[in-house]
């Protein structure tokens, strides 16, 4: 199969970027974290880059009543949408179902990836985007390279725990020399995410960031990083359990053996770091 370039999208071309937001409880944090999107999409706007913002929020049925501040605050503001799950399936299974949404009912050129509970900075999107402009499909904000950082807070323990699995992930799933494979603030192109079965990765927890970067590689995509500014949740808790790294570990090897005994995609990209990122 022929390799085919990927677009440059021209300057003056709007691009249509679909956000994708899972929730769940995130009732203290997801009007405030809307309201960031839109400020920074407001302070960049200019007519060199113009881009047509919309927010997906997918709920997995919030008893806290997140999804009725997100059902109203769509009311002040149509650029909102809501997609609502019966039940707490995972943040893989959340996104999943958010990209098919995007993909079939938004048309969107990129969608990105964020969370809700405010680690992600909304003014790093336009540095994702800029790179997406010059050609990538699949830009990764990056804790781990130069420029980038780990929220304070995180104690030695974690930081040991984050490094072990980050090591782990990228051998069993052939990443090469990505830095940040479990990162979950990212630009990805849709066209490429077209190209994957997302039903197909079956994962349902926080191993989705990592699987579903191995689909993009092995599928020929042009993977990039920038560096971000990973902050401290604003509200609440964070949600992943043992049960998670569990499922991790066994997702990564079923991945990895049916690897093996698949035929060859499109050639692999590899990932390049943002030009403007040194090692």
């Amino acid at each position: 199969m022929k390799s085919v370039k990927t677009p440059v999208l021209g300057p003056r071309q709007p691009m249509r970027v679909c956000i994708v937001v899972p929730t769940y409880n995130e009732a203290g944090n997801i009007r405030a974290h809307l309201d960031r999107i839109f400020a920074v999409a407001r302070a960049e706007d200019d007519f060199s880059k113009p881009r047509e913002l919309q927010v997906l929020v997918v709920d997995d049925s919030s008893p806290d009543g997140t999804g009725k501040i997100v059902t109203d605050y769509a009311k002040e503001d149509p650029r909102v949408s809501l997609l609502t799950r019966t039940e707490k399936e995972g943040l893989g299974a959340a996104y999943i179902a958010g990209f098919m949404h995007a993909l079939e009912h938004l048309n969107p050129d990129v969608i990105v990836e964020m969370d809700a509970d405010g680690q992600h900075d909304p003014k790093d999107l336009d540095a994702l985007l800029d790179e997406v402009e010059k050609g990538a499909d699949f830009v990764i904000g990056s804790r781990y390279v130069n420029g980038g950082n780990i929220a304070e807070g995180w104690s030695v323990h974690r930081k040991v725990t984050s490094m072990c699995a980050r090591t782990l992930t990228k051998a069993l799933l052939n990443l090469g020399n990505v830095h940040d494979c479990s990162g979950g603030y990212r630009a990805i192109r849709a066209e490429l995410l077209r190209r994957i079965d997302l039903p197909a990765l079956k994962v349902r927890g926080y191993a989705f960031q990592a699987v579903l970067l191995e689909a993009a590689i092995y599928h020929g995509g042009v993977v990039r990083e920038v560096p971000i500014r990973f902050g401290v949740r604003s509200e609440g808790k964070s949600k992943m359990q043992i049960s998670d790294m569990m499922e991790g570990g066994f997702v990564c090897l079923r991945v990895r053996t049916k690897r093996l005994f698949s035929p060859a995609k499109r050639k692999r990209q590899g990932v390049r770091l943002s030009p403007s990122v040194k090692r």
